[in-house]
């Protein structure tokens, strides 16, 4: 994340571009970046009622977003008050919606923060151009092997434990080397560690030679007998499998609904196993 942490870096100097463009389809990256600029920009629930707008390139209209993005700073706002305007997809708007954007990336409205998210990215475009002069793009994708070992550090101190490398090696294999896999299984080991502060190969191990084999109906045991881990462990196997959320739901419901039919009973004093 070398290119996001150039974008940490300007940030904590308070150094503010008017554009961020984020290009590729990884999600962990995008997540990460993305929540690391609204937090700088918005505080508080509050601001984001009027400093935080969302648009879409696929279903969005470019005059709205144009118009969002020029809107002046309201009457009680301070000084240095700053709008952040995020569009996802941008790279799905038509060539007509971007001619009416274009005016805006060439004279961007100082009050205003544009967070551009993109799959594609076409170089030649005047938008990326002007981009590229006055704001910062990243690009994320999976890492290389060869970054891997860099990741480790990151996750550590996201998660607060530290992890043995060999540890670390086989999360990342078991994960099929996807970041966010990866820190779907780093949490579940975190978790898994309770308060110690190592999570250790033997405790990866232990971890991951738990069957996969998903269980509807145990998954919905543990659900109302509240053992977390093994509810966790259940759900991912059932979504590996493929299994509807549809299903698994209903049948969660069922087994409520015997729950409470059986409570039912046992307060009007009935025993009998073979009617409960």
């Amino acid at each position: 994340m070398s290119q996001a942490a150039h974008i940490f870096k300007e940030l904590d100097e308070q150094k503010i571009r008017p554009f961020y463009l984020i290009v590729g389809e990884e999600p962990f990256q995008t997540s990460e970046i993305t929540s690391r600029i609204k937090n700088h920009f918005i505080k508080t629930e509050s601001e984001a009622s009027f400093s935080y707008e969302c648009f879409d390139g696929e279903t969005g209209k470019a005059e709205q977003l144009l118009a969002s993005l020029e809107m002046l700073p309201g009457l009680f706002d301070g000084p240095d008050t700053l709008r952040l305007i995020r569009c996802d997809r941008f790279d799905k708007f038509s060539a007509s919606a971007l001619e009416i954007l274009k005016p805006y990336f060439e004279n961007p409205s100082p009050s205003s923060v544009f967070l551009i998210l993109a799959n594609k990215l076409d170089k030649r475009k005047s938008w990326v151009k002007a981009v590229q002069q006055k704001g910062v793009i990243v690009e994320v994708d999976e890492p290389y092997d060869r970054d891997w070992p860099r990741w480790q550090g990151y996750f550590e101190k996201k998660c607060g434990k530290k992890i043995e490398s060999p540890a670390w090696e086989k999360l990342v294999e078991f994960s099929g080397k996807k970041l966010s896999l990866v820190w779907q299984e780093v949490q579940k080991a975190a978790t898994y560690v309770g308060n110690r502060s190592v999570i250790a190969q033997i405790d990866v191990n232990e971890l991951l030679s738990t069957s996969i084999r998903g269980d509807v109906f145990q998954f919905a045991e543990d659900v109302i007998a509240k053992r977390k881990f093994p509810a966790m462990k259940g759900f991912e196997a059932l979504q590996l499998e493929g299994e509807s959320e549809i299903k698994i739901l209903s049948i969660l419901v069922r087994q409520f609904r015997l729950v409470e039919r059986c409570q039912k009973l046992m307060k009007q004093g009935i025993r009998d196993p073979k009617i409960l």
